[in-house]
């Protein structure tokens, strides 16, 4: 029997990654985006989203007066108001909207997603950083036998 006061525990490696803060990092060059939704990174269902932010490295340009959103299209996640095509200038920093305060559980699979409205963009980057708890390899079926009755 392992002496669980040194992690020897055969369950521990039921826990992995749990309470790690990960850090996903990647750009979205929107110069060319239609007024439409675009999908970039993919989050596993089980993800805790705890905030991310969008650091403006070229300056945003427009055939009119476009404007973006980001975040998670199945939340609540966007932007805290679209993002006007002045504030998209380069050296801005924009963050997520938390609602309630609390962070964000995906019950499914999703994806960050760069959304474009009014006008195409003909310029412009964001570099953008999620924050989040991967969802751990535990699984409660791992653990007991689950009986079904009538």
């Amino acid at each position: 029997m392992a002496n669980p006061l040194y992690g020897q525990n055969k369950a521990d490696q039921l826990f992995s990654d749990l309470g790690t803060i990960k850090v996903r990092k990647f750009q979205i060059d929107f110069g060319v985006q239609a007024a439409t939704t675009a999908t970039t990174e993919s989050f596993a269902a089980g993800s805790i989203i705890l905030w991310w932010s969008a650091y403006c490295s070229e300056t945003a340009t427009s055939g009119g007066s476009a404007t973006l959103e980001l975040g998670f299209s199945s939340t609540k996640q966007y932007s805290a108001t679209t993002i006007a095509l002045a504030a998209l200038a380069e050296g801005k920093v924009h963050t997520s909207l938390i609602t309630d305060s609390q962070p964000l559980f995906l019950n499914a699979a999703d994806t960050f997603d760069s959304k474009a409205a009014t006008a195409d963009f003909t310029a412009g980057k964001v570099d953008i950083r999620v924050y989040y708890l991967a969802p751990g390899a535990f699984s409660s079926a791992d653990q007991y036998t689950v009986y079904t009755t009538a």
